[in-house]
């Protein structure tokens, strides 16, 4: 899939070989008259009620706001921005009420990572731990989302005693529905040339490592080729979790 970005695009989910549900959901627009594509992944928050409705309304939510506003109100690196900004925002407002009303023990949620491709510049909002990685041409690696986990020090802060066998990783800090306000982390990059880039949720990062997700995207021909590759070897690691795989390739990279 490809349009007039020069961006080549695939993407995949699978639920893995350990879970029954599938609470990943992906959205990918690369349509032909258009010179933006959207990614995102969304990871529907473990434990959570409705997870899985969680990421895919958070997913539909995107790609129907995108169909609604025309390429030149976000080709301006800022009003991408504004455009992830509000959308995701309006989404966990959303979700956030039907939380209320529904009065859930646990409300549901879910990360985001969303990728916005311009001309000359990528547009990244995420909440959560799912990923966005970007593969330069000379071989360097770099995660340009932040994971919104938990951290030992945070825990520390607040008195919380948690053993010390406990994996902090599996707390989300940041995600969509959970609160009435959402903090979403964005970053704007500028589109290098012969990078790849790649989205997904933990299930692919906590069974293959950053340097073997380099190699696997190096090697691939192609976006499909990448993602086939990234989920074979996270299935061939166990397939914990959920998986879900995004690949975007520049022309002639």
């Amino acid at each position: 899939m490809a349009n007039r970005t020069g961006i080549t695009v695939a993407g995949e989910s699978n639920p893995g070989l350990v879970r029954k549900n599938n609470e990943d959901s992906f959205c990918l627009l690369a349509l032909p008259e258009r010179s933006t594509v959207l990614a995102a992944v969304a990871d529907g928050v473990g434990g959570h009620s409705n997870g899985a409705l969680a990421s895919r309304i958070c997913c539909r939510d995107l790609a129907n706001a995108y169909r609604g506003i025309p390429d030149e109100n976000l080709t301006p690196p800022g009003a991408a921005e504004n455009f992830l900004r509000e959308t995701l925002s309006d989404t966990n407002k959303k979700m956030f009420n039907r939380n209320y009303f529904e009065q859930h023990p646990r409300p549901m949620g879910t990360t985001v990572v969303a990728a916005l491709f311009l001309s000359d510049a990528i547009v990244i909002g995420n909440a959560g731990d799912s990923r966005f990685y970007e593969l330069e041409a000379g071989g360097r690696m770099i995660q340009h989302s932040t994971d919104h986990v938990l951290s030992p020090e945070l825990a520390r802060e607040y008195g919380w005693k948690i053993g010390h066998e406990f994996d902090y990783r599996n707390v989300i800090s940041r995600a969509i529905g959970p609160r009435s306000e959402l903090e979403l982390e964005l970053h704007r990059v500028s589109r290098k040339r012969g990078s790849r880039y790649l989205l997904c949720s933990d299930g692919a990062y906590r069974t293959i490592t950053p340097a073997r997700l380099a190699e696997l995207i190096a090697a691939a021909a192609a976006p499909r080729e990448a993602v086939n590759a990234v989920m074979r070897e996270a299935l061939l690691g166990g397939g914990r979790d959920n998986i879900t795989v995004i690949a975007a390739f520049q022309q002639g990279s």
